[in-house]
């Protein structure tokens, strides 16, 4: 094969982890489960995510000299969709297919990265509703002068018609249709002449002249309808740029990565199960155990890797806005490994640290935020998030750039400014911070590169005498989401008494659903083509009822030192 395979990709696009990516070796996996029990690779919500089987089934890899793939259902109860298919047994699988767990529950894709050409994913035909049919001709009954017709399909229909009466019936309606035209056409005339002579006192300034029947306005207002996405999208499109990253927990006095600690603990069958430890630093705050990685016989880096998101450009100098949890992870909340559930807690006691008789189940962790390292707590600034790589690409470009410097990270919000050093100037996009002049129902555009659209990639000859082989480059390709403000979030109270505030945060809620995960930092233009705000994140309940949310621009313009860029 000429392309060597890092990982299996899962993307969540509906259910409890929707919009979530997670990412096995695959050399370490021959197989995937998946379902509600405790011991699948991908566990779902064991109470919400009600269609799924304790071990609803399992993806397989087949090696051979271009590997194959397969997803086998254990038979579940409520059974298994590939490509809104149902599947009896097992089928095969090609990355970028989608796999649904029961009629109306979670939905994921399978992927590879990096994705072989030999298995790039088959054109899929476009499914259509059962109730249409295949367009037919039409024929029209021909009754005799004079009859009564009660049911038109018995009678035959006359075919064949000669050359010349065709002929002879084209030139008659078009006979008829010039007259009909001619006829209105001097209808309008006469009625726009008698208005004229009527009005022409009120009329004013304003003048219409007729030119080829066409009539231009002068000295009127231009009706407020705005840009539309399309041109939005023509106007920008070089302009929003797509953003790879990966980043690491490391101890700042020495650099060391920092790990998180596992337990080997023995079970009832005589094997070996590695479980996580976790402390509580504090009465109902727990933390991952931590160490350096040189001094952990077993654990996980604290670390992420084959992430993506969007971003925008906003000064010539290359400076782009995104999402803070896109350019200093480390600042959000941490996507734990699939194994770190349930896991083994410290707690302080009398005679030092005992063993919780209650297992630590899932819960939500900032690595900035952590208080402990080891079993006892930190003083200044002892560990650190850094960049393992963040990397700039344009639009449709196969070209990494990458960012130099460290972010620079809101306080505020999920908001981080990234620069990238290029030879030529670079060609901002407009902002405009909305603030009292953004309502629900107002029209937005977002733009980004959500995960879940499909891969495209470029086979490049090398001009190397080094390295002949040809390369296989992924390249982005922006997707434009037209869709409406549906409700301004006030995250601050202003200080007046009657001030409405939410505790969710400061945000614009969105009706734009076909995004995803991998659209965060995208930004977020009114009508007028000015960006006001930035795509941040996504909430959906069980019923498949999604919602977006956008970060007001206000929060990258205070990064930018300055509060307001165009009026």
């Amino acid at each position: 094969m000429s392309t060597q395979i890092d990982r299996f990709v899962i993307r969540h696009v509906t259910g409890t982890k929707a919009n979530q990516v997670e990412e096995f070796d695959y050399k370490k996996y021959s197989e995937l489960s998946f379902g509600r029990g405790v011991a699948n690779d991908l566990r779902f919500d064991p109470e919400l995510d009600s269609t799924v089987s304790r071990e609803h089934g399992k993806i397989v890899k087949v090696e051979g000299e271009i590997p194959t793939f397969k997803v086998v259902d254990n038979n579940s109860r409520n059974g298994i969709f590939v490509n809104k298919t149902r599947i009896t047994g097992s089928a095969v699988l090609q990355p970028g297919d989608e796999i649904q767990l029961g009629q109306g529950g979670p939905v994921f894709q399978f992927d590879l990265n990096p994705r072989p050409i030999e298995l790039m994913q088959s054109t899929r035909f476009v499914e259509m509703p059962g109730s249409f049919k295949a367009t037919s001709e039409i024929k029209m009954p021909i009754p005799a002068p004079g009859s009564e017709v009660d049911d038109l399909s018995n009678i035959p229909v006359k075919v064949g018609l000669g050359k010349q009466t065709v002929e002879r019936m084209m030139v008659t309606e078009r006979k008829k249709s010039t007259r009909s035209i001619m006829l209105v056409a001097a209808v309008i005339l006469v009625i726009l002449s008698t208005i004229g002579y009527a009005f022409k006192d009120k009329i004013g300034t304003t003048t219409t002249v007729v030119v080829n029947r066409t009539p231009i306005i002068h000295n009127a207002v231009k009706p407020e309808t705005g840009l539309s996405s399309e041109q939005i999208a023509s106007a920008n499109t070089s302009k929003v740029v797509f953003i790879e990253f990966g980043y690491k927990l490391i101890y700042t006095p020495t650099g060391d990565d920092i790990y998180h600690q596992y337990l080997p603990v023995k079970q009832w069958d005589g094997s070996i199960k590695n479980v996580p430890m976790y402390i509580e630093v504090e009465p109902g705050v727990v933390e991952p155990l931590l160490g350096l990685k040189k001094d952990v016989a077993v654990g996980q880096p604290i670390a992420m890797h084959g992430a993506s998101g969007s971003g925008f450009v906003v000064s010539e100098q290359g400076h782009i806005l995104t999402n803070r949890h896109v350019a200093a992870a480390w600042n959000s909340y941490y996507d734990f490994p699939a194994d770190a559930f349930p896991g083994i807690l410290l707690v302080q006691g009398a005679k030092g640290w005992d063993v919780s008789p209650q297992p630590v189940q899932e819960f939500r962790w900032v690595p900035s935020e952590t208080k402990f390292f080891g079993k006892k707590p930190m003083s200044g600034k002892v560990i650190e998030g850094v960049n393992t790589y963040l990397d700039v690409t344009f639009n449709k470009n196969e070209q990494r750039f990458p960012a130099t410097g460290k972010p620079i990270i809101s306080p505020k919000h999920d908001v981080a400014m990234i620069k990238i050093d290029l030879v030529e100037p670079l060609s901002p996009v407009k902002l405009r911070d909305a603030g009292k002049d953004i309502a629900s129902g107002q029209l937005v555009t977002v733009m980004g590169y959500p995960g879940i659209s499909p891969d495209v990639f470029v086979g490049e000859n090398s001009s190397d005498f080094a390295n002949r082989n040809p390369q296989f480059v992924k390249v982005p390709d922006v997707t434009v989401t037209p869709g409406n403000i549906g409700k301004v979030i006030k995250g601050q109270n202003t200080g007046k008494a009657a001030s409405y505030y939410s505790e969710f945060g400061d945000y614009y809620q969105l009706t734009v659903n076909a995004t995803g995960a991998g659209n965060s930092g995208g930004p977020v233009f009114d009508k007028e083509g000015n960006v006001i705000g930035i795509f941040t994140a996504s909430n959906s309940s069980r019923d498949a009822t999604r919602v977006t949310f956008a970060v007001p621009i206000s929060y990258g313009l205070e990064l930018m030192g300055r509060r307001q860029v165009v009026d």
